[in-house]
């Protein structure tokens, strides 16, 4: 029964993680399972000092916990359930594992740690919380394999198809999606996984932050392990609770750390064992108090607090990386760094695949965080999803109108590399690939050169993504002039800074030019014959 419970929890994840794509369906609770985590609520909100309502979801969890203690490890969590199913491929010389008080506390101090980092201001839940992780395994690792898959697929009807004349299917292809620290997410889950050969479900029975802080709930859960007189002692229960819950007597419960997984009860071959509501927090045999040291204690809170310390002194506080740019509608960096959970919803939903996730380029405290790499790809104007999925709000919602005018940055064309200036070659596919008429040609030293007009240049990255200068490009795009706001509207920021973003290319100006810095008069262009005309087969409208 169990298995069937965690299959259908799995499948809804699964679902709900491939139905967070373009066009997103906003009726559909694509970041369910992320709301649902009580570790990201309390963590954002102790970094941030701030409640965001979509979070409050988590409460209905805490709810479910203290009426039927930790069952989201054993029945919900996706995470739990790619580690059950890998035991079943993981040798295991000893299912039982180490009862060891101090290993089982440690997933205690693990989240007295991270909350008390928190408290000073910095959110690091997203390097131990099981929901981000997960979702990053899929983002980074499921996602960019299934589209593999599908793109094989079809490369093998598509001679079918097109001699079928089933034009639409011998043309379909899928975006390959690509991602940076794909391989070290890939080695932390493995070696999540790979723990299963020291004990069972070793990652939630001794690491796991949120399986800790739903244990502090769910010693007052009203279902309690209850064992009869029939009970011979053949100690097979102790021998496979997946969470070593059941001490060496069996009739006693180490009961915050019972997930209810029932499994005590389906082996017994005395039939003894059975799980019934009491009322009672203790009962006998019923194990819940927590039995730290001082020392642990107070060695956690060092650690969270030189955690914190570490990422206060670092150079990036003072040097950020010169080239990072936020996706459109991000908060101000501070609030934006203690809300990001680093799940990766919103890479899996970006339209161009130019999200990726951080390394260095904004210290530890940025790691995995998703920042916009223009080369790979353009931020699409269309598309606001990013700010939909956020569970947390470090992205917030933007309307479209409202999404054009988050400034990313402004374009810098690099001179010493730019054909047009540095070789004196014809070339103007920066401006054909701008949205926004930002970049205009005039003439300089005979030249018809490249400019870009900072006031109409959103920081889209189109022209970065198109030039075709070899390795970087010759026009990049610097997070100059960004806006981020907290709260408040992009479109009356953009107009108190006199910024134009309106998807009208008007007339070409490499072809008309009657500004200031036209050509000068009796000049020709050094490259192509002096034109004031419109080329033959164009129209002005």
């Amino acid at each position: 029964m169990r298995g069937k419970i965690q299959a259908l929890f799995f499948i809804l994840f699964c679902l709900l993680f491939f139905l967070a794509a373009y066009p997103l369906n906003p009726s559909i609770p694509v970041d369910l399972f992320l709301r649902l985590d009580p570790l990201i609520a309390v963590t954002t909100f102790l970094s941030s000092r701030e409640l965001y309502a979509p979070l409050l979801l988590s409460f209905i969890l805490i709810a479910a916990s203290l009426f039927f203690g930790r069952f989201f490890c054993s029945y919900v969590c996706p995470l739990g359930t790619l580690i059950d199913f890998s035991k079943k491929l993981t040798p295991q010389s000893n299912t039982n594992g180490s009862k060891s008080p101090a290993l089982i506390n440690f997933k205690y101090y693990i989240l007295l740690a991270l909350l008390f980092c928190c408290l000073l201001g910095f959110n690091l839940v997203y390097l131990f919380d099981p929901m981000s992780l997960v979702t990053r395994v899929f983002t980074y690792l499921l996602y960019p394999f299934s589209a593999l898959l599908l793109n094989t697929g079809l490369d093998v009807v598509r001679p079918v198809a097109t001699k079928l004349n089933l034009v639409g299917l011998s043309h379909k292809h899928f975006m390959q999606p690509l991602f940076y620290m794909n391989f070290i997410t890939l080695t932390i889950f493995i070696a999540i996984l790979l723990l299963n050969f020291f004990a069972s479900r070793f990652w939630c029975r001794n690491l796991s932050p949120l399986g800790a802080l739903l244990s502090i709930f769910s010693r007052w859960g009203i279902f309690k392990r209850k064992v009869s007189d029939a009970c011979n002692r053949c100690m097979k229960c102790f021998q496979e609770c997946p969470m070593g819950a059941i001490l060496k007597d069996p009739e006693k419960t180490l009961g915050r750390e019972c997930f209810q997984c029932l499994h005590c009860s389906t082996i017994c071959p005395q039939t003894a064992i059975s799980f019934k509501p009491v009322l009672t927090s203790s009962p006998e045999g019923f194990h819940s108090a927590f039995d730290f040291s001082r020392r642990s204690l107070f060695l956690s809170l060092g650690v969270g607090a030189l955690s914190a310390f570490s990422l206060t002194t670092t150079p990036y506080i003072k040097l950020p990386y010169p080239r990072l740019l936020r996706p459109p509608g991000a908060l101000p960096e501070k609030s934006f760094l203690t809300k990001c959970v680093r799940c990766g919803a919103c890479m899996k939903v970006c339209l161009t695949n130019t999200l990726q996730p951080c390394l260095w380029e904004s210290g530890l405290d940025g790691l995995w965080s998703p920042r916009i790499l223009p080369r790979l790809a353009g931020c699409d104007q269309i598309c606001n999803l990013c700010g939909q999925v956020c569970p947390t709000g470090a992205i917030r919602d933007l309307p479209l109108e409202e999404k054009r005018n988050a400034k990313l940055g402004t374009a810098v064309i690099d001179r010493e590399r730019c054909l047009v200036w540095a070789e004196d070659k014809l070339c103007l596919i920066c401006d054909e690939q701008c949205p926004y008429n930002a970049i205009v040609f005039k003439w300089q030293d005979g030249f018809r050169k490249p400019f870009v007009v900072a006031n109409k240049c959103n920081g889209c990255g189109f022209c970065e993504e198109k030039c075709p200068v070899r390795g970087e490009s010759a026009i990049i795009v610097t997070p100059q002039d960004e806006i981020r706001l907290a709260s408040g509207s992009y479109a009356e920021a953009a107009k108190k800074l006199q910024l134009e973003f309106k998807e009208d290319a008007g007339t070409d100006r490499f072809f008309l030019e009657e500004n200031q810095g036209s050509r000068p008069e009796g000049q020709a262009d050094k490259r192509t014959p002096a034109t004031d005309k419109i080329p033959e087969g164009f129209q002005l409208k």
